[in-house]
């Protein structure tokens, strides 16, 4: 059960892409867009970011969740294929 079906590779490639996307891309798209970060009166630092804050965490939540998803399909069907689960035969007489 070492190799990787279609279905496994979907999985890891996109939620992969939208964890990496959702950390590095959009975090090199604030630093070069140079989002704006003004000061207030008080000396409060106000954060505009370009991508909400929202949309961001939830990219990464669903890579995490393709993931899971991934591990808990996987666990699933090793178990049914290799016969965890299903009780033994019975010899009837």
């Amino acid at each position: 059960m070492s190799e990787l079906t279609v279905v496994d590779k979907f999985a890891l490639y996109a939620g992969g892409a939208l964890v990496v996307f959702g950390i590095v891309g959009i975090g090199l798209l604030e630093m070069v867009a140079g989002a704006p970060h003004p000061v207030t009166g008080e000396g409060q630092i106000v954060h505009e970011a370009l991508v909400p804050i929202a949309i961001r965490s939830y990219l990464i939540l669903l890579g995490f969740l393709l993931w899971g998803g991934l591990a808990v399909w996987r666990f699933v069907t090793s178990s049914v294929i290799s016969g965890y689960g299903v009780p033994a035969p019975t010899e009837t007489e």
